[in-house]
């Protein structure tokens, strides 16, 4: 059974209407109020109930809807309701632009209808998401004085927008431990006099050759959390020669290299065995096979042909002489090399702050299980969170939850193109096709979002059809009633 934990973020509430509010001592009511986004505008729609408005025949009252966010704001076009008095005065001192400017709506008094209906549309702007409406009321008086000013919060407009819940897979269960086997594999060309079997150290790079063999070994036995299972050494000769010869040449070559080695790794030694190969036919074939040469095909048939080695070899050189020579050169040397594996097994760790060390400096030496132990502990979504899945699937690039994981670490900071490489390799699972669903919606594909979320819910993943419902709402707006 795997375990999974889910990383939420966050996802806005299902849009509603406002219902009728009434505000500046019941003065006016906003019998209704949308705020839509629509493309590159909003659009701003209201009823304003103004029937309970009272003011003396010589005052006016000012009302300016306000969209608000923090420092940012826009009056909209303000209303003037005049009375009688007022009215004229303006009229006779202002002319046709009264208290507003000259985009006002203005009524007399006598003349203001109970229900105005209000409509703006503004250039959409991204401080307009989550910005607050505000209704303010300005009350003049004869000589400029201001009789009473009030403002009230009508509500607020956030977009519906989709923030993901990333599930990952922290563990594989109660599988057992498993042995931590590893390999480190290495190729030398160790060069002998012709005919000759005794190792000669100082012979063409042979000095080289050696060393790399010991210090590769030796990388191993040094460190304290491997034990080694065994080391292969196996020598291979060409194709070229009679098969008895290099057959003698290759056994004894490669056990005249072991007790070379052996003399220099001390006790690591008796874990040497060896093996030969007195004529690499399968490696000449490979590099013939890659190769363009003209006599391509003849010469794999007569390798394919099942003859004895001693034959196949006396048709090449004598049917493509000119190729045979080239091969002497180009090819055969290559093939006379020596061949070594070290096979150990890496301790079981435990300690989570030691793991937690070893993803950032020494990764190959975790399991699967380590992996998820270090996350386990850690705070999810975090960086060191993230790299800890993103370096487990480095390290196990054909395991399904080790994709999966990585994939929703990708998904988290933004790397949508690592992700979908990552699901790619994350298998059917639900969790796999919740995934899917979330890059999708990610991606703002929300018809396929909705196809993986589904099946995913089919598969009895329950939260996927929580998510899909969710989504069908991206681009629905919110209006928010105030507190």
């Amino acid at each position: 059974m795997r375990k999974y934990i889910v990383l939420f973020l966050s996802l806005l509430t299902l849009a509603f209407g406002a219902n009728a509010q009434t505000i500046m001592n019941g003065s006016i009511a906003i019998d209704r109020i949308d705020i839509n986004r629509s493309g590159e505008h909003l659009i701003i729609d209201m009823d304003i109930n103004l029937s309970r408005l009272t003011l003396k025949s010589s005052q006016a009252v000012l009302i300016t809807p306000v969209v608000v966010n923090g420092e940012k704001r826009v009056e909209l076009t303000p209303i003037g309701v005049y009375g009688r008095e007022s009215y004229i005065n303006y009229r006779r001192t202002m002319g046709t632009i009264l208290l507003g400017g000259p985009d006002e709506i203005k009524f007399r008094k006598s003349e203001m209808p109970d229900v105005l209906h209000y409509q703006k549309v503004l250039p959409y702007q991204s401080w307009l998401n989550g910005a607050m409406m505000i209704i303010q009321k300005e009350v003049h008086g004869c000589c400029d004085r201001i009789d009473d000013r009030a403002e009230a919060l009508v509500g607020g407009y956030e977009e519906f927008v989709y923030k993901p819940e990333f599930i990952y897979a922290t563990s594989l269960g109660n599988t057992g431990v498993k042995a931590k086997v590893h390999s480190l594999e290495g190729t030398a060309l160790i060069d002998f006099p012709i005919g000759q079997t005794r190792i000669v150290p100082e012979y063409r790079s042979n000095r080289a050759e050696i060393d790399k063999i010991v210090k590769n070994i030796n990388s191993v036995a040094d460190d304290k959390d491997a034990t080694i299972s065994s080391i292969t050494i196996t020598g291979y000769a060409s194709p070229d020669g009679p098969y008895g010869t290099n057959e003698r040449l290759a056994r004894e070559r490669t056990l005249s290299l072991k007790n070379y080695v052996s003399n220099l790794l001390g006790a690591t030694s008796r874990l040497i065995s060896t093996s030969y190969v007195a004529e690499d036919w399968d490696g000449f074939r490979a590099k013939i096979a890659d190769s363009h040469i003209t006599n391509r095909d003849g010469i794999l048939a007569i390798i394919d042909s099942g003859d004895d080695p001693d034959l196949r070899e006396r048709k090449i050189r004598l049917s493509y002489p000119g190729d045979f020579n080239t091969f002497k050169e180009a090819i055969f040397p290559a093939l006379r090399r020596t061949n070594y594996k070290v096979e150990y097994e890496i301790r079981t760790y435990t300690d989570v702050e030691e793991i937690i060390s070893l993803v950032r400096t020494a990764p190959q030496k975790l399991s699967l299980q380590e992996f998820y132990l270090a996350a386990s502990r850690m705070q999810s979504g975090g960086d060191e969170f993230d790299y800890i899945f993103e370096t487990a699937a480095r390290m196990f690039p054909d395991d399904e939850i080790a994709n999966l994981n990585a994939a929703n670490a990708s998904m988290s900071k933004g790397d949508l193109k690592d992700a979908a490489s990552y699901l790619a390799k994350a298998g059917k699972s639900a969790e796999a096709d919740y995934a899917r669903g979330v890059l999708a919606a990610l991606n703002k594909d929300y018809a396929a979002a909705l196809a993986h979320l589904r099946k995913a819910s089919d598969a009895g993943l329950a939260k996927a059809a929580k998510v899909a419902a969710e989504i069908e709402n991206v681009g629905k707006n919110v209006f928010k009633l105030p507190k």
